[in-house]
């Protein structure tokens, strides 16, 4: 082709999504985290990839969902304003093989399906995406579907394609435990091994006055203090919790997330906890690989609960494990 068309100008710049307004993007100097932390950082400007005018993408565009590789990205050709708003926009999770692809707005999901990515080549300095409907469950429409207390989403027996790709339910190596978590593909440090969504609801929901300790430990063996680990800007209510409460703990009830499936352990645990914003389900836990893990490895983390008010089992192994501690 010839020189001064399209290829020349693919660039990248910071969008605002408080302004709508595209400005200039220095690499590993105006896009990191403060703190190298999310919680703490209050930058919303993420990285946008494409062919600008006057300021604004045109055409085939990349676009970061936050500064992290944990949100994934948003693909596709955006709107005469520079917007992802149109009815062939793909999400792309961070392992840049699964997508969810349909209609969005202003780069919010509105409904879509799950899509594998089987190709991919650099067209004028951009890379772009061979996209065919996904081998699982590629009918099942998925829409942004923000969790209550009473809800836990629209597909609870349909895993999200991601989770379905990276791990399976299987028999515990932790004796006494039935059930554990297992890798079905290899993971590197920093990787997302497993996606932990439930119900959004708080404590005062959970738990009761006329509660017997049993019920209290039973009732809060799968809650995760959300709002505490997520930024203020992704806007929780201040206590509010994630949890998979008693009637989805089966995978026979609840499988379109399998974190709350991973066992603990203190020393030789293989993920850790952390929090990512996605487009279906929102604000939820995640598990992040720690070390390597290998396909069919199971996946262990620490559960981080308080010694003191912890169930027996814990505490035993705690000062098994930390014999000093005692």
């Amino acid at each position: 082709g010839e020189w001064g068309g399209e290829e020349d100008t693919v660039q990248s710049m910071l969008y605002h999504p408080h302004t709508g307004e595209f400005s200039e993007h220095f690499a590993h100097y105006n896009d990191q985290m403060e703190e190298n932390n999310h919680l703490v950082d209050t930058d919303r400007r993420v990285v946008t990839i494409g062919t600008f005018g006057w300021n604004v993408p045109m055409g085939l565009t990349w676009q970061w969902r936050s500064k992290r590789m944990a949100e994934g990205f948003l693909y596709g050709k955006v709107d005469n304003r520079g917007q992802f708003t149109g009815e062939d926009i793909t999400y792309v999770y961070p392992d840049f093989l699964t997508g969810l692809r349909g209609k969005f707005v202003h780069g919010v999901l509105e409904e879509a399906t799950a899509v594998d990515i089987i190709g991919e080549r650099c067209m004028g300095g951009k890379k772009e995406l061979l996209i065919k409907p996904a081998a699982r469950d590629s009918s099942v429409v998925w829409e942004k579907d923000e969790k209550s207390h009473w809800h836990i989403g629209k597909n609870p027996l349909v895993m999200d394609p991601y989770e379905s790709k990276s791990v399976y339910v299987g028999n515990s190596q932790v004796p006494g435990s039935d059930e554990g978590l297992f890798a079905r593909r290899p993971f590197l440090p920093g990787d997302i091994v497993s996606l932990f969504s439930g119900t959004k609801t708080f404590a005062s929901n959970m738990f009761f006055n006329n509660m017997t300790d049993v019920e209290i430990s039973n009732a809060g063996s799968y809650y995760f203090n959300l709002a505490a680990n997520v930024p203020e800007w992704w806007g929780y209510p201040e206590d509010m919790v994630l949890d998979v409460p008693e009637q989805y703990r089966s995978i026979y009830q609840f499988r379109t997330t399998l974190g709350h499936k991973a066992n603990h352990l203190f020393e030789g645990k293989n993920t850790e906890y952390d929090t990512v914003n996605h487009p279906v389900h929102g604000g939820i836990v995640c598990l992040i690989a720690t070390s390597p893990i290998q396909a069919d490895e199971e996946v262990y983390v620490d559960y981080l609960y308080d010694v003191d008010d912890a169930e027996p089992w814990y505490r035993e192994l705690y000062y098994r494990t930390y014999p000093d501690k005692e």
